[in-house]
């Protein structure tokens, strides 16, 4: 199993908290405040335990037994743990939010390793898709080449390449970085 990464920051919307939790005295707040705290940095749910509970918030167990009446409620307890439903969303959206991100980054880094190996110039590396038919023309190519065929790649002089294994097109861009620093390429 791996082991998720603690968040350090979290986004926290005042006004939707403040209109939850406006009945609750400042002793409750503070735990409600610290119970999210640990669920967001942990992304995980809570126990169901009012000991670990307790840990938790800081308080001792007597304290917590007269807070909990109260504070439990933002929770709903399931298979030993304690859900909260904005957290749950929130820690999904980061999830989604960070996906998109590392495939942003994947495709940007193919672009990169094209241009580095010789497969794609670096002016036609440089040119943005102007429609949906050429990022998906993109999105194909890029598919290709993690598939191992790379199809109509074009090498630095601006031919186009016949199609080919993904092994034979790096081995040609091998040898042609080999030739580029001897001078002879």
């Amino acid at each position: 199993m791996t082991r998720k990464k603690p968040l350090t920051w979290y986004p926290f919307f005042v006004v939707d908290y403040r209109r939850d939790t406006y009945h609750l005295t400042l002793e409750e707040d503070a735990a409600y405040r610290r119970l999210i705290d640990e669920y967001m940095v942990t992304r995980e749910a809570l126990p169901n335990d009012d000991a670990a509970l307790a840990r938790i918030v800081g308080i001792p167990k007597t304290d917590w037994t007269r807070l909990a009446i109260k504070v439990r409620r933002f929770f709903h307890a399931r298979n030993d743990k304690l859900w909260h439903k904005r957290c749950e969303l929130e820690l999904r959206e980061q999830s989604a939010r960070h996906n998109l991100l590392a495939n942003a980054g994947k495709k940007g880094g193919m672009t990169t390793a094209l241009k580095r190996n010789g497969l794609v110039s670096h002016a036609a590396a440089r040119l943005q898709p102007r429609s949906s038919t050429l990022q998906r023309k993109k999105e194909d190519t890029i598919r290709e080449i993690e598939e191992g065929v790379v199809d109509k790649s074009v090498d630095n002089s601006g031919q186009t390449a016949e199609k080919r294994s993904s092994e034979e097109a790096r081995d040609e861009a091998i040898r042609g970085m080999r030739a580029r620093r001897k001078g002879t390429g």
